[in-house]
Order: structure tokens, then sequence, then C-alpha cells
């Protein structure tokens, strides 16, 4: 600055030399001819009246109004912008420094009428009264652009012309303290006219400061800051701003030479008038620092040649006004502005300097575009109007030319400053750098875009184009026109890609792609944006590998992935210049978020889903190559920044949206190992929230519940409950609200651990490192433990937490918590079963309108599960201590008892067992229940009704556990023992025998606690292991009644004893008379030994007082003949019934027919008929005839059968009851053990022509009259007789029975007709059929029949009662045959 002052001439001088250029700048410049510019009506077209400078500030030029507007660096009147560095001074956080900023930037529009100049006549130059109308608009910047330091000349506003340093007075202790900082600015940026420091929340007066480049800004009260106060203050940081520019314009006339930006230092003519330059220092958006001192580098200075040409002189005068117009233009004053750019035009133009010819025609465009703004009348310079028309052309159209619109012209003007730009590389000193030629389609471009937007050149437009104002878009096109503007700029935007990049640097290549992606996504060319986004992209990527390769080179240093300090360093420059480029591109994001948000713009563009895993959504939109491309450019680039948090977000999204078969294995691991790379470098750099969701909705596949050996899972006393269901006899109500499942319930007991195994899914090629993981529920509080895992490369892993509930309650565990590495911590439903995507329908769209049809949300995660638990009060716990048994394994005889003790220890420390239950289960039953649940046509099941119930009373009475000891009051104590007696039987099919053992601890209060509620048990089971090998069996069984005609005296074979005397010995070995057989029926019972040792078998029935015992040898059989009294008092009528619990009633009907029909003819057993009938009186004749006996066996180990009688213990034998219920009998075999009710016997008179030869057998005379007596007898115990009622008075309320007696004599031996055959061979006195009636119960009716016989021979006599009438319902109908014949052999 200090060389800048020394070229400046005497305070003199500067006014007259100013008066003798304001007089030459007052005359219009000489031109063909000229038209006066007045800015058209939006709405009506018509020329508005001039606004005042107070309506377009309080209107739409309200700098209250861009309090949050950012300006664009590529609008068309950027070269209007002062660039003003702000810097923090002293200690300031980052948060204040950022609403220093913002209080700033609220009041970066400054009008020059509330601009106070400055009373010094020197420097009057750019006074604010010269234009009040105008404005000056600053660009506050945090960082000073050092790297376009060569085009400052050329484009005066890169230059940094003020420079602020913002200090926070709080955390200042004296004002003395800042006495050195405005030298420290001075020495940091020396190109920058004025170095203030502006102190906020100062309570200190002017004069109390160290100088006046300290500025105050009073502290607030009660509310924040007004933006007028702090206007006030920049309108004096202006004012001071403007004074100082009269010598930078002063060092500019007095230079001799102003050097083109690309300007050889050997070129004979060059003499370059630089400032000192320094080495770039950028302050980061908020840094607490406070300025470096870093020291000047001044250029050497090129002095001029001693001679100079017409033409060198005329260059210098054209350039030196071109650099004072720009001024002006900084300055706000446009007016003087456009007439020094028309004058230089006019200079620069006919020397042929291409390059500032081009650039003050830029100028002047720029000067339009602003007065258009604010509405000041002006004419349109004739040295940019096209060419006049010749006179030849105006007498063949007959019309006069229409004015030439402004924004007709300016493209014009553009396309001007092109060609001269291209014309100006054949001089390599005075070509065009490839920025700046860029930057000049890139401003026309934007400012085309404003007017399309806009639709039409209004107020609206020249805002947006000149402060960067806000154009709201409704969607759809509003204006005819736009569409064809829009071609325009498309066509625009096509030479703006067409500059080549091969010698532009990064920042600058970003620069120009990222303002080309702005502007096409402006006006709607998505697509088009995406692709230049995407070539930003892939420009990038290898620039900033180069640029770290030769930072790398330089240093000397190896730099590991951006670990150290410099890769750091590193990181930041690269993150500030890519999101400065995305801001540009995308919109108004901060710097943090500014690649992200161009990256994320490039991928919904291309149809990649941006969604997170918490509301996942599925696109059919685009090439999945292409996406699958785009997603790995983006990581490769984040990578490379390096951009850590883009790094994992990218990877993230890659494995989110693509299918994991799709990336190779290869590609997939090395993904993964650069994100665990990023996330290992961003953690060692203290970033924090650079972790992404975890990409797979379905991780967390099952949660299931482990029932291990330690836990006993606690259920509900059912006993206890207030209502007992099992007096419901329907199998299902509909009406029971109660009845329905509500699904599987968990039961946990306070303060226990349970352990709970989560299924995860890892789909992908790569181990998955979950670094915690636990469980996530509802309801009551419960501790999980957290656990770490790593899941295998495409594997489903299991792993086990233990969950403690610490409160009781209800507890529903739906979903796990987890964080895998480099992942945020995500919380996930449990998924068992993965939805389907069901593509969506083919519809053919256009363009990106495709995108709202091709976006197709995930459900809700498909199918979830949930864990539903009780937490229960503390329980005890057993566990079994010892079993007698060794190796819990006993071997049994089929029938044999043994007993075995169990010892249980309680694990409880404080609870104590007072109720207990033990339920025993066998092998044996899943078969007997598979045979009841199969019908009786199945062929698995049941045939009748007989042998369900066997079925039932196998499974339900004959138990294979029984427990001996009483439990009945139980009281176990906490870290006690308990011993408990079982006994195991011997049946057959068993295998293994299992015992469930029920505890709780009740209170004592258990009346009033059962009501209020549930009580809970816990089991405990155990197995036993049994081996039953067979021992006796029942191989057959037959019933045969005492024959009618049994012979008294009848020789054996010895002919020493007879039939009657041997039959005698029987009976009385028995202790029963032969006069009482009639009453009895001999069983034949036939037994098998199966065991490998001799058994004592014992048989005893109820009939007789005596056992019958026989030893049976291995392997044989043996028939026990035992007698059985014949039954009677049974009804045979009543249903077979059921063991099983109370069931909904099914009528019973027969198994084949489907009917219950058929009656008896004959006793109980129906003569042979099986029906329903039948079977009902054979079941209770059985049972009954299965009580009457039992029977044992033991082993014996003698085998003389003639010790059998000396046996008399079983002292250490084995011995077992025989399994009687293998009887099986026949109706016929009914027939004979029943009595039935009304019994029919037959005798003889004893006479002299009779003689009784056996009990049923007579030897009669022929010729002779003998007497047959009938004796018709109804039995007292048919009729029952109910409790406390007398049987007399029962016997008096019967119904008295009639009927027909029937006498039927017949040929003995003779069959058919034949023996019905005795015409002439019986005479009879009377009928064979005589009426009895009026028979009562108990009673005895005698029927006396006289006959001769006539013929010699044998003779059989039957005698019947058929009832006819008058019984009760149970009998009525029926034929009773007498049982025994009387059999008459004549002589």
């Amino acid at each position: 600055m200090q060389r800048h002052r020394r070229q400046i001439p005497t305070p003199s001088s500067p006014g007259t030399r100013r008066a003798q250029k304001q007089g030459t700048h007052s005359a219009k410049p000489p031109c063909l001819y000229s038209m006066a510019y007045t800015p058209p009506s939006a709405s009506t077209g018509t020329p508005p009246p001039p606004l005042t400078t107070a309506q377009q500030l309080s209107s739409s030029t309200s700098p209250a109004s861009l309090a949050t507007t950012k300006l664009d660096p590529l609008s068309y009147v950027a070269p209007t912008r002062v660039r003003a560095f702000l810097c923090p001074v002293g200690l300031v956080s980052r948060t204040r420094f950022a609403e220093f900023v913002a209080q700033l930037e609220a009041t970066a529009v400054i009008r020059l009428g509330d601009v106070t100049p400055d009373q010094r006549p020197e420097r009057v130059l750019f006074s604010p009264q010269g234009f009040p109308s105008g404005i000056l608009v600053y660009n506050f910047t945090t960082s000073v652009d050092y790297h376009h330091t060569i085009l400052e000349d050329l484009e005066l506003y890169r230059r940094t012309l003020a420079v602020f340093g913002l200090a926070d007075y709080n955390n200042i202790s004296s004002a003395d303290d800042l006495i050195g900082v405005i030298a420290q600015l001075q020495a940091t940026t020396p190109q920058a006219v004025i170095h203030k420091v502006i102190l906020f929340d100062c309570p200190l007066q002017p004069d109390e400061l160290p100088s006046s480049d300290f500025i105050c800004v009073p502290p607030r009260h009660g509310s924040a800051r007004t933006v007028t106060s702090m206007r006030t203050i920049v309108c004096d940081l202006t004012s001071a701003l403007l004074a100082e520019l009269p010598l930078l314009a002063k060092a500019f006339e007095a230079a001799d030479f102003i050097a083109s930006p690309l300007a050889r230092d050997d070129d004979y003519d060059s003499v370059m008038l630089h400032a000192n330059t320094a080495q770039a220092y950028t302050s980061p958006y908020g840094s607490a620092s406070s300025l470096p001192s870093v020291a000047s580098r001044d250029k050497p200075l090129s002095y001029p040649l001693s001679h100079h040409s017409e033409r060198q002189r005329q260059r210098r005068r054209g350039r030196a006004l071109k650099m004072i117009a720009n001024i002006y233009l900084l300055a706000g004053r446009t007016t003087d502005a456009l007439r020094d750019y028309v004058e230089a035009v006019v200079i620069l133009k006919n020397i042929n300097d291409h390059l500032w010819h081009a650039a003050c025609i830029e100028g002047i465009g720029v000067c339009m575009v602003v007065l258009a703004y604010i509405g000041v009348q002006f004419t349109i310079p004739s040295v940019v109007l096209p060419p006049a028309p010749s006179t030849n052309t105006l007498e063949k159209n007959q019309s006069k030319p229409e004015p030439l619109h402004l924004i007709d012209l300016l493209p014009q003007m553009t396309s001007t400053i092109l060609n001269l730009y291209n014309r100006s590389q054949n001089f390599p000193g005075e070509s065009i750098p490839q920025i700046t030629y860029a930057e000049t389609i890139l401003r026309i471009i934007n400012l085309q875009t404003c007017i399309c937007l806009a639709g039409g050149w209004d107020q609206t437009s020249r805002a947006a184009a000149v402060l960067s104002r806000p154009i709201a878009v409704d969607g759809a096109l509003r204006y005819p026109q736009v569409q064809a503007s829009k071609m325009k700029i498309l066509a625009w935007i096509t030479t703006a890609q067409a500059v080549r990049l091969d010698g532009v640097d990064v920042v600058d290549a970003t620069r120009i792609l990222s303002g080309i992606a702005a502007a096409s996504g402006k006006l709607g060319f998505q697509r088009k944006r995406a692709l230049v986004l995407r070539q930003l992209v892939l420009e990038l990527i290898p620039r900033i590998v180069q640029a770290r390769v030769l930072a790398q080179q330089n240093r000397k240093i190896k730099i590991a992935d951006g670990v150290t300090d410099d890769a750091a360093s590193d990181y930041s420059n690269n993150q500030t210049s890519v999101a400065a480029a995305a801001a540009a591109a995308g919109g108004t994001q901060g710097v943090d978020s500014g690649i992200i948000a161009l990256l994320d713009d490039i991928c919904a563009t291309y149809g990649v889903p941006l969604s997170s895993t918490a509301s996942p959504i599925v696109s059919t939109f685009g090439w999945p190559q292409l996406r699958l491309s785009i997603l790995r450019s983006c990581i490769e680039l984040c990578r490379v920044l390096p951009d850590y948090r883009g790094v994992v977000k990218y990877t993230n999204m890659l494995l989110q949206s693509t299918p994991s078969d799709v990336i190779t294995a290869e590609e997939q691991v090395s993904l993964m190992r650069n994100m665990y790379s990023a996330c290992a470098s961003a953690t060692s750099l203290g970033m924090h929230d650079f972790e992404d969701v975890y990409w797979d909705p379905y991780l967390v596949r099952d949660v299931a519940v482990v029932e291990s050996s330690m836990w006993a899972v606690p259920m509900p006393v059912k006993s206890l409950q207030q209502k007992d269901v099992g007096d419901n006899v329907f199998i299902y109500n509909p009406f029971d609200r109660s009845a329905k499942n509500e699904g599987q319930r968990h039961l946990f007991v306070l303060d226990e651990p349970v352990e709970v195994r989560v299924l995860l899914q890892n789909p992908f090629a790569f181990e998955l490192d979950i670094r915690s993981i636990s469980l996530v529920g509802l309801g009551a509080s419960f501790s999980c433990d957290i656990v770490s895992a790593i899941v295998p490369p495409r594997k489903v892993y299991p792993i086990s937490i233990y969950l403690t509930p610490t409160a009781t309650g209800s507890l529903t565990i739906n979903s796990c918590v987890f964080q895998v590495y480099g992942c945020k911590e995500t919380t996930l439903p449990i998924t068992p079963q993965q939805i389907t995507l069901i593509p969506l329908a083919q519809t053919k769209k256009f363009g990106l309108d495709a995108r709202a049809t091709s976006v197709m949300p995930l459900p809700a995660f498909g199918t979830t599960k949930e864990i539903n638990i009780d937490v229960v009060p503390a329980l005890p716990l057993l566990r079994v201590n010892r079993v007698s048994l060794a190796q819990s394994s006993v071997m049994l005889l089929e029938g044999e008892r043994r007993r075995f003790s169990v010892t249980l220890g309680n694990m409880s420390d404080k609870i104590s067992v007072n109720f207990m239950q033990i339920r025993f289960s066998d092998s044996t039953m899943t078969s007997l229940r598979a045979a009841l649940s199969y019908s009786g046509s199945s062929g698995g099941g049941y045939k009748t009704e007989m042998n369900r119930y066997e079925i039932e009373y196998f499974l339900l009475k004959r138990n294979a556990l029984t427990c001996v000891t009483d439990l009945s009051q139980v009281e176990f104590s906490a870290n006690g023992e308990m011993e408990l007696e079982i006994e195991v039987l011997g049946k057959r099919g068993l295998a293994t025998g299992a015992a469930e053992i029920s505890y709780s601890h009740i209170p004592s209060a258990l009346g009033e606690l059962a009501e209020k509620q549930t009580l809970y048990e816990r089991k405990l089971a155990f197995e036993v292991n049994v081996t039953v090998n067979p021992s006796i069996e029942v191989a057959s069984c037959d019933l045969v009644p005492f024959s009618f005609d049994m012979p008294i005296v009848r020789r054996g074979p010895a002919g020493t004893e007879t039939t009657t005397e041997l039959l005698t010995d029987f009976l009385a070995g028995l202790g029963l008379s032969f006069e009482k057989v009639s009453g009895y029926c001999l069983m034949l019972l036939d037994l098998r030994n199966s065991w490998s040792a001799p058994l004592c078998v014992e048989l005893q029935s109820t009939a007789v007082a005596k056992v019958v015992k026989d030893i049976i040898q291995p392997g044989h059989v043996s028939r026990l003949l035992v007698p059985i009294r014949r039954l009677d008092g049974i009804d045979p009528t009543r249903p077979i019934p059921s063991l099983m619990p109370a069931k909904q009633f099914v009528v019973a009907t027969d198994p084949k027919t489907g009917k219950s029909q058929g009656k008896r003819s004959g006793g109980p057993g129906g003569g042979g008929m099986w029906t329903q009938e039948v079977e009902r009186a054979v079941f209770w004749y059985r049972e009954k005839l299965l009580e009457s006996l039992t029977g044992r066996w033991t082993e014996e180990f003698s085998h003389d059968p003639s010790l059998a009688p000396t046996i008399t213990t079983t002292s250490g034998r084995r011995m077992g009851m025989i399994e009687l219920r293998a009887l099986r009998i026949t109706p016929q075999m009914v027939d004979i053990l029943v009595v039935e009710p009304v019994n029919v016997e037959m005798s003889l008179v004893e006479s002299r022509c009779t003689k009784k030869s056996g009990r049923f057998h007579w030897l009669v005379e022929a010729n002779e009259f003998v007497t047959l007596v009938t004796k018709i007898t109804r039995a007292e115990s048919w009729v029952s007789v109910p409790d406390g009622q007398e049987a007399e008075a029962v016997k008096s309320t019967v119904t008295p029975t009639s009927g027909v007696l029937r006498v039927q004599p017949a040929l003995r031996n003779q069959t058919g007709k034949a023996a019905l055959d005795i015409n002439l061979r019986i005479m009879m006195n009377g009928v064979q059929q005589q009426p009895v009636t009026g028979l009562q119960a108990g009673e005895t009716r005698v029927v006396e029949t006289d006959l001769i016989v006539l013929a010699r021979g044998e003779y059989e006599f039957v005698a019947s009662f058929e009832e006819v009438g008058g019984v009760d319902a149970g009998t009525r109908g029926r034929r009773y045959v007498g049982r025994d014949k009387v059999v008459l052999s004549v002589y």
C-alpha cells in the first residue's frame, strides 16, 4: 500500500486533474446514434415513473429483507460488490463469531444517500453525494482469495479492499490490548485500503478507544440489536472506504502501464503494478484464534521503459480508465462508471486491445443492469449497439427498426465479449484466463435464468439479478415465452460446457462446473445438472489425489489416510472448497453439509433412494448399474478429500440399496475396510456424529427364550383359580370370550436371569462387527446384558443375552438396540420373515416425472414378532440332588412293583416350599393317546366303545408311577432337602417314566390372596428308565356251565371212581356243595409263563373262599379252573362310561350301521348278535367279573412241584399282579354267566313209574302218566334299591310282569323238523302255552302239566317264558328260556 501512495501525485494536483477528467467525461463520446433506455413495467409494458431512492430501499431493495439472502458469486452484477474480509480478533467463540458475521451480512447493501461523505477535498472523488441513488454492496467473506491475485487488475472486485476484525469486548480485558491489532491486519492484508476492528458489545465511548480504526458496537438492551443501529455502523465504515478509494484511483492514473493477467515478466512493454502479496490466509467460519503474524512478501516492481509509442500511451490511458470505472462501480457511482467504461471502450477498440476492450463492454452491461434495477433512466451507449442497418436495407423494409430491448442486447454483448476474448488468444501475454472466460458465460446465464424464472424483465428479475433475491416458481412454467428463453439459455450452458478444463486448477474447475449445474437446476434441467455434477465429482477425484501426492512429495512426509495433523488440515481445506462449490451448485447449504448436499442431489437425480433404515424405500428409477456407479464415485470422492462422514454415509447407502449378490465379495470387503478406516480416522480426530444408520433392516431375525435345565418356568396354580372350567361339558363355547388365545406369554421370576437367544443375519461377504446389542421392551423394568459379537460372513449367527426382571408386571420384548462399528445406535424390530417386494406396474413416463411413480415405500418390516412376558414375584427353585436307583434305571417284570427315593434340594436362599404336587407320565401314554385320537373307521384307533374304555383305563387308572410320600402337608425350608418315595409298576410297553413336581410358596392368607392375584408355581421334572419283561400272560379264557345232564352214576376208566365223585371232591376243595352248582359256572383260564424262571400263580375269586394255585414252568401254559358265581343285579342297558374329563355330548351310534337296532332273544348276550345292547351287556358283566377276580404271581427258586404247597412267603422274591384285564368274553359267555331276571325250571314229580338218574335226567315207563312241574321265579335282585329306601317299599312300586309259558317237547338227538315230530308219541293234558299274569318280584309260580309217553325213546322238554305286557321298560317283550332241559328216557 505504501508503494501506491508513493506514486500518487501531490494533494494539490488531484483536484485539477479530476476537474479536467470530469469535464472530459461530461461530453458524450462520438457515436452513430444513441438510444435512451427506460426500464419497462412488468405489468403493463409501459415505462413506469422513476422510483426514488427511498422507494427502492423501502420496497424491493430493503436491506432488512436481505438478512437471510446469500449473494450469488456468479451473479451478473458480481463485479459491483466490494470484497470485505472478516476475521476474528482476540478470543472469539465459534458461535459468537457466526453471530457477528450474520449481523454484518444483514447490512450488506448500503444506500449511498445514507453514507456521510468525507469532508477532505482530496477524498471527494468517490463521494456518495455524486450519486445518492446508488447502492454499495459488500461481499463479506471469511477468507482472502490469493488464488486469483493475478486477476485483480483486470477484475478489481476480486481484490480484498476492506478488512474488518471482529472482536468480542467481553473477552478483552482492556482496550490497550488492541493497539497492535491494526498493524497486524495491515501486515497480513496489505492490498486492502482500510483496516478496521469492530468491537461488539462494547460500552465505551468513541473517545475512549485507542484510535478511530476501532468501531464500537453498543451492547444489547433487552432484545437483539436492531438492524438499523448496525446499518449506521456499516455506513460509517463505508464512508471511510470511499474516502480511501481516491488514493487507489490516483495510483492507477499515475501508473505507466497496467499489465494483463497472463503477461510475461520479460515482455518488453510490460510494466506490472501489484500490491504487496502475502501467503493466503483462510479464516474458518467461526474460528476462535487470533490473526497469525505472517510477514508480507513484496513483489519487485517493474519500471517502464524510457520511451513509449502512441499505441502504448493509448493502451495505458484506456486501461487506467477501465480501472477507475471499476472503482466507480464498486463505490456505487454507477453512472460515472458507465461513462468511463464507454470512454475506455472507444480507446481500447481503436488500438485492438481485445482483452481489456471486452472487459469494458462487460462493465457497461453490468452498469445498465444496476441502473435498471434502481430505476435510473439512462441511454444505451452506442459502442455496444449492433451495427446500424444500411440505407438500402431500410428502403427495402420500408419500416423503421424497432428499438432494441436491454434483455435482447445483453446476450449480444456477451457474444461480442466472447468473440473478443477468443481474438485475444492470438496474443500470448494478452490472452484471457479460462476462469474469466467461463465466468463471463455463467454470469449471462444467471441473468437470463432470473429473467426466465420471473417471466420477464420486471422488478423481481432485477432484484434477483442484482441482490440474488429468490424467485418463487410455482412448479410449472407461468409464461409462454419462458420455454423459448430456456432453450436459448440451454445454448449458453452448452457453450459453458465447451470450456476446456485441462489447464484449470481444481478450484476453478469446481467453480465452473458448479455454476453450470446451478443454472441447469434452476431451469429444471435436472438430468443435465446431475450430469454436470457427476462430471464435477469425476474431475475432483484425480485432481485431489494428485494434489495430495504432490503435497506429500514436497513435504517428504508419508501421510497414512489422513490421520496426521497435516492431513487433517488438508481435509478442512478440501471440505471448505468443495462445500463452497456445492453451495453454488445446489443452493444455500452450509460449509459443513455442502459436499454431502451436493452428492445427495446427484444421487436423488439418478434415482438412488436417500431414506434411512427407519423409513426405507425402494426406487426402480434409472439403471441399477448406473446408480451403483454413482455411489461408488461418491464414496471415492469422500475418501480422497477425505470426508469421513461421506464415506460412511454412501457406503451405507450402497449396501442398503444394492443386493448383496450384485456386488462382488472382493468389493464388499474393500468397502467395509475403507469404512472402518474412515471411522478410525474420524475418531482419532475427535469427530462426532459421523455414523449413519445400519443398512440392513433384517438383522434381527428371531428372538426366543431358552428354557435351560437351570431355569424352571413358572406356571399359574390351576387349583387356586377362581373358577374351575372342568364343569363345562362343552368342548367349544362361541360365547365364551375368555377362551380366546391371546398369544403365548412367558413367565419370568423377579430377579432371576433368563437366557434369551437372538438370531442375527449377515448376508454380506464381510464380518459384521457388532459393538453392542441388547434387548428393548415395554412395561416392567428389567436389566439386560450388553454384549458384542462378530457375525461371520453370509451366516445366521445366534448369540445369547441374559435378561433379569427388576419389577413385577407385564413386559413386552419387541426389538433390539444395537450398534455396528461405523453406524449409529439403531433399534430394529424382530422380523422372522423378510417381505417380498412386488414389482411396480410398468408405466411409461418421460423425464424425471417417472421418479414419483417409481419410488415404493417398503412395508413396515412385514411380519414382526414380540415376546410377551409376565414377571411374577420371587419363587423357590428346586433341583434333584440324588436318586436311589443306579443310573436312574430299573428292570421289572410285568405286574411287579418297586419303590425308590428321590432327594430334592431347595436352591433358593429366602423362599421356602409349602405347596407341592406330583404328576407322572410314561412312554405308554403316547400310543394310548394316539389310539384315542383315531376314529373307529380309520383303522388305527378303537373299534368299539368297550375298546375305548380299555384304552382310557390303561391311560388313567393303570399308572406306571405313583407317589408314596404324603404331600398334603409339605414344609420345605430354603436351602434344605426333602426325600420323596415313588413306586414304579411294571407295565407292558413301559420304557421311560417321568415325574413332574409342581411346587410353590403360597402365603398363609390364601383365601384373601387368591381373589386378588394369581398364584404361580414351578415344575421340576426327572425321568426313570424302565425295562419291563413279560411274566404271566393270559393265553385264553372260557366259561362253561355245570352240565344239566351230568350223570350221577358213571364209571371211570379205572372202574374205581365216578365223575360225580371227582366233581364232588373238586367242589368240596373249593367249599361248594353239589346242590348249589346251579348258581355257579366254571372259568377255564389258560396262563403262560413268559419269564425265564418258574412262577407260582394264585387266583382268588369272591365266589369261593380258597385260592387256586399252580406253578408254571418257563414257557409253559397251565389251565386253571375257577368257579365263578353267576352274576345278577346288573343293569346291562347302561351306556359305557368314559374315564376322560367331561366332553361335549355326542350321540352314540353303532360303529358299523350307524343305528341302534336289534333286540335280544334270550339272555343278555343276545344269542350271538353283536349290537350296541350286546356290547353294553358284555362290558358290564365283564367289569363285574373282573371285580370278583384277583391274581398274582411269585417267582419260584425250586423246580420241584411237590414243594409248592409249602411256599407261603414271598420274602426276597419277585412278585406281582396278573393282568386279568386281558380277559375277553363273548355274548355266549355272558349268557352262561348271567342270572336271568325270570328263571324257568322244570322237573318231574317222583312216582312209581319215574326214576331219577341224573340232575335233570329221568327214567320213565311208557304208557304211564307223569306230572311235569314248571317253576317260574322272578328274581329280587333285578330291582335296584336306591340308598335310604326299604326293599319292600321298592318292590311294591315295581310293575308286575305277565307273559306266556310255553313247554316244548322234542325228540332227543334229532334235528330240524324231525325233532319236533311228536304226534302219536306224547299226549298232554291241556295245551302247551299257558298264561302267567301278575308275577311280582321274588314271586314263584308253579305250573303242572300231566302227560303220557306212548312211544319208547329219549325226549327233551324245554320251557320258556315270554313277556307280553305290563312290565317295565327294561324288560318289556323279552323271552326267557330255561337253562336246563329235562330229559326223559322212556322204556
